[in-house]
């Protein structure tokens, strides 16, 4: 009888023993208090875009998370009519973090081992403690992401070029940059194809793919008694190809980007001429390939799981005539 009761007391050591690791880690986990940052968020029953929706919440509403599957929050709801928990799942895009709590590791004394019963002729002999091991906790997996973000932009050229770059002759020894009317408001867009390079896709690669209108000039001459007239017409566009890196935050919607590559420029230009003795039409067109550069920061503000809406302010260098400089305003939609 002795026997089998010292065997249970030490099943139970053995167990609290092998128990201690796994207090140790959950007592390392953080709590996330969160804010749904979206005008209405899905809780869904699973951490997939497919699952059923348990619930809707607006703008504002406030979460406590004991922690993240993948790139979704687990949260608490209120309990059903069966007064039964319910636990739903918020895609990090929806919300942001107010504050993370780390939980410290409760404190758990290792309970004293049992001591083997023996006859009072012999000597209690100790059982030495076992000491727990500590477990490593096993990061959070997440996924890297890819995005479709069809845009449209407008624009000013902030350094329009002069007649002497655009090859006008002069005449009379004039300043012809007197008789050109450029129009430099302009206009495009384009799409971006990115990969994201780290499971907390905060940097991405990948392409911008666009175009559009550069400038449009009007140029004219005629003498005082309108014995001839002169005018000449460019108008001017690029197709765009360029490499782009960009940066985002973890906690906010802004990102930054920067870009190099290929611009192909497509001209056209006319010219008419009325004389006295005659009357001339030309046409000539062309294209051109120059280098260029895009520098951009902006906000992308998520809509829902899998769509937010980029708002962007960017610079377009193009080495022609010197250096075309662009600034435009960008808005789209991206598709994760």
């Amino acid at each position: 009888m002795r026997h089998h009761g010292f065997t249970k007391r030490a099943f139970l050591f053995l167990g609290l023993a092998l128990l201690l690791p796994t207090l140790a880690a959950a007592g390392q986990a953080s709590i996330f208090k969160l804010k749904v940052i979206v005008q209405a968020a899905n809780i869904r029953s699973k951490p997939d875009i497919a699952s059923a929706i348990l619930k809707t919440v607006p703008a504002g509403t406030l979460f406590e998370s004991p922690g993240k599957e993948g790139r979704w929050y687990k949260v608490s709801l209120p309990p059903d009519a069966k007064r039964t928990a319910v636990t739903g799942y918020l895609y990090d895009g929806l919300v942001e973090i107010i504050e993370e709590i780390k939980a410290e590791p409760p404190k758990v004394e290792a309970p004293t081992p049992p001591k083997k019963e023996k006859p009072v002729a012999e000597k209690a002999i100790p059982v030495e403690k076992r000491q727990a091991q500590p477990e490593v906790a096993l990061p959070v997996s997440r996924k890297k992401s890819f995005s479709l973000r069809p845009y449209a932009k407008m624009g000013m050229l902030l350094t329009p070029p002069s007649a002497a770059d655009l090859g006008y002759i002069e005449v009379d020894g004039g300043n012809l940059d007197e008789l050109l009317d450029v129009a430099t408001a302009n206009f495009g867009g384009g799409i971006q194809l990115l990969f994201s390079l780290n499971p907390e896709n905060t940097m991405h690669v990948g392409f911008d793919l666009g175009a559009q209108k550069l400038f449009s000039s009007v140029f004219t001459l005629e003498t005082s008694d309108i014995v001839y007239e002169d005018i000449h017409n460019e108008n001017e566009f690029a197709f765009y190809l360029l490499a782009l890196l960009e940066l985002r935050s973890r906690r906010s919607p802004v990102f930054f980007q920067a870009g190099a590559g290929m611009h192909l420029v497509s001209w056209y230009w006319d010219y008419t001429y009325s004389g006295k003795y005659h009357d001339e039409y030309t046409e000539e067109s062309g294209l051109e390939v120059s280098m260029g550069f895009l520098l951009a920061g902006g906000f992308d503000i998520p809509v829902n799981e899998r769509i937010s809406v980029p708002i962007m302010l960017r610079m377009d260098g193009l080495m022609r005539y010197g250096m075309l400089l662009n600034v435009s305003l960008s808005i789209g939609l991206s598709f994760h």
